[in-house]
């Protein structure tokens, strides 16, 4: 029986699951158009550069740092506790930079918003996993990016314009979490399946052999492309408003509607994922997804005009609204489901260590050979992604990609 039924509210719990993955994009988008003014307003500060960019992106090491043990806490307490009280600080630590006045807090307080983004990415993807079942799950889970990609098409112009009011005016966005604590009270239930691992894990005994079943080496893959595939779309928001200030002119408002191309384009894909993972591998999904971005970055590189660096973004978007939905769904299809907190917190980890890492490793490169030439040969390196994983698709056996053996119950215990 599908779990979705065994939901009091099921429009309403999915509903709010979908909202709630969307504050994981705010968590970037919603002040990408304000840095430029940001950089102007610290510019005297020490290493001002580097620290505004590391505004956007410092919750991505915290994230990093702080969802294993979020994980850990999901799988043996239960998800929807701490699905609330993320919520919480996510509004208070998002919005805290309308009133500090150095880098360094505003920093401080990304950070908090890191831990907090982790709590809501890591128990609301794992809500999902557990609620739904297999062909269920995969279409939830292309929703869930789409609804990301979509946030990110309204709160990017959205952002540009308060923006454009003042550098501080985004910072308000993140407030609107709250709105989503009631809710989540009333319609997300903690999951029979979450409940029945509780059980399960009773001694160490217990735990050491699911341990045992846990597939190190595949989640190491989709860990290690969830990083790549941040280093590098996260160029989009951190480096696009700077290109396109320098080469075209472009206010905040309209580097907002800019990135919302890529956003928008990336949502619409997502709501596809579902047909697409139906007839295709995961890992043909992931040669699909580097296709798309390398034409993206090509495009970009090679036009450096704001109807090509539109047209650029457009495909960046296709390929990224694939990335999250398919990791997802492939870590779901070989973990247990005992320790699927631990595993989905282990991608989470690495898309957002990804994204903290863009800057630092892109900036030097740019600095040398441009930022044109950058996204040129970000497309080339893409372009070589795309034609590995395509012919492991074609000569490898997908054995990576099926459900976990379920271990059978012993006799003496009664069914759930």
């Amino acid at each position: 029986m599908s779990h979705e039924t065994a939901l009091p509210r099921p429009r309403l719990a999915q509903a709010t699951l979908l909202l709630a993955s969307m504050l994981t994009i705010m968590a970037g988008a919603t002040i990408a158009p304000a840095l430029p003014a940001i950089q102007r307003e610290f510019a005297t500060a020490p290493n001002a550069a580097v620290l505004v960019g590391l505004v956007l992106t410092t919750h991505g090491l915290f994230i990093a740092v702080g969802s294993p043990v979020i994980g850990a806490l999901a799988d043996r307490y239960g998800r929807r506790w701490l699905l609330l009280v993320s919520t919480v600080v996510y509004a208070l630590a998002g919005g805290s930079g309308f009133v500090l006045d150095s880098l360094v807090a505003i920093l401080a307080g990304r950070a908090v918003l890191g831990l907090a983004v982790a709590g809501v990415m890591v128990t609301v993807t794992a809500l999902i996993t557990d609620y739904y079942e297999e062909n269920r799950r995969e279409t939830v889970l292309g929703r869930q990016g789409a609804f990301m990609s979509f946030g990110g098409v309204v709160l990017l112009p959205l952002a540009g314009v308060l923006a454009d009011i003042g550098w501080r005016v985004p910072f308000l966005v993140y407030t609107v979490a709250l709105v989503l604590l009631p809710a989540m009270a009333f319609a997300l239930p903690e999951s029979d399946r979450q409940k029945s691992s509780e059980d399960r894990l009773t001694s160490v005994d217990d735990l050491r052999r699911t341990l045992a079943g846990f597939p190190l080496g595949t989640l190491a893959l989709i860990s290690a492309l969830g990083l790549v595939s941040q280093i590098i779309f996260y160029m989009i928001p951190v480096q696009i408003p700077f290109y396109l200030e320098t080469q075209t002119g472009a206010s905040a408002t309209l580097v907002g509607g800019v990135l919302a191309a890529a956003t928008g384009t990336g949502g619409a894909v997502s709501l596809l994922y579902g047909r697409i993972r139906s007839s295709m591998s995961v890992i043909a999904i992931v040669a699909l997804t580097f296709a798309f971005m390398s034409v993206g970055y090509v495009v970009i590189g090679v036009s450096g005009t704001f109807l090509g660096i539109v047209a650029g973004l457009a495909f960046v978007g296709a390929g990224i609204g694939l990335i999250l939905p398919n990791l997802n769904t492939w870590i779901t299809a070989v973990t247990p489901e005992t320790v699927r907190g631990r595993a989905l917190s282990g991608l989470t980890s690495a898309l957002f260590l990804g994204q903290f890492l863009s800057p630092i490793v892109v900036r030097p490169v740019s600095e040398v050979v441009g930022l044109g030439a950058t996204f040129l040969g970000v497309g080339v390196v893409l372009v070589v992604g795309a034609v590995a994983f395509a012919l492991a698709a074609v000569y490898i056996t997908p054995s990576t990609e099926s459900e976990p053996e379920v271990e059978p119950k012993p006799a003496d215990q009664p069914a759930r």
